[in-house]
């Protein structure tokens, strides 16, 4: 009998710890998303509440593939792949994507939840002001816009080499669907921006897929707006060199 009651016990004891570490992580990734958009929501039990009574669960407790991943994350989904900060010494690896596993619900809640409110805080930002750079739609909230004059003022400062990377840009707002999807692009919110076009490169038009890692922007240039809470579309498998985009969850230390 004892030798059963210390088998339990220890069963017991090896199951209390796996729950312990799951709220763990699962309360520091809450926090970590509090710290990143502070007074945006509450944390509740399993998730976030926002002021408008909008609940969003941190672990909807579904296996997903990458597809699904892409398509209906959550919250421990859109937190699972640590971004790397720093410069990039190798290519992503297979689909290592940190950033674009979005919770759609999530950022509705933060920055409006139809293209009528989305454009509500927006205000023009001009770029690259000093070389008559066009003026580009960022949104008001959580001082986004501001964060990024912070980025052009820093950029405006690189030598004259840089510039081939950052003029004309690509564009920041625009309401539409990623190409080929029901998911709301980045853009659609107001948050992100693309550099220069014709120096950049993009997976799909790789002739063989993401599988040709391709990259011509300068890490200078990236390492400003990652000082500013932009994550770049460099770091993922599927790249996307011209891309940046106001995440700064992703740019704290998790986990």
């Amino acid at each position: 009998m004892k030798t059963v009651y210390a088998k339990t016990f220890v069963l017991s004891l090896f199951f209390f710890c796996l729950v312990v570490s799951v709220t763990a992580d699962e309360q520091s990734d809450l926090e970590l998303l509090a710290s990143a958009y502070p007074g945006a929501f509450e944390i509740i039990p399993n998730g976030i509440r926002f002021p408008d009574g909008t609940e969003i669960a941190y672990n909807n407790g579904i296996t997903k593939d990458f597809d699904a991943l892409l398509d209906r994350p959550d919250l421990a989904d859109m937190l699972s792949l640590t971004y790397p900060q720093g410069e990039q010494k190798n290519p992503p690896h297979f689909n290592f994507d940190p950033g674009r596993f979005r919770c759609d619900a999530f950022f509705k809640a933060l920055y409006g939840k139809d293209e009528k409110e989305i454009r509500s805080y927006l205000r023009p930002v001009q770029w690259m002001p000093p070389h008559n750079g066009p003026w580009l739609l960022v949104t008001t909230r959580f001082g986004v816009d501001k964060k990024l004059e912070a980025v052009i003022a820093e950029l405006e400062k690189l030598g004259g080499e840089y510039r081939q990377y950052l003029l004309p840009p690509g564009g920041t707002f625009n309401y539409r669907r990623i190409a080929g999807t029901a998911r709301l692009s980045p853009h659609s919110y107001g948050i992100a921006v693309d550099i220069a076009v014709a120096p950049s490169h993009y997976w799909q038009w790789e002739a063989q897929g993401a599988a040709l890692y391709k990259n011509s922007i300068p890490y200078a240039i990236v390492e400003i707006f990652e000082k500013h809470g932009f994550i770049w579309g460099g770091k993922w498998y599927h790249f996307d060199t011209m891309h940046f985009e106001y995440r700064p969850e992703l740019l704290q230390v998790s986990k």
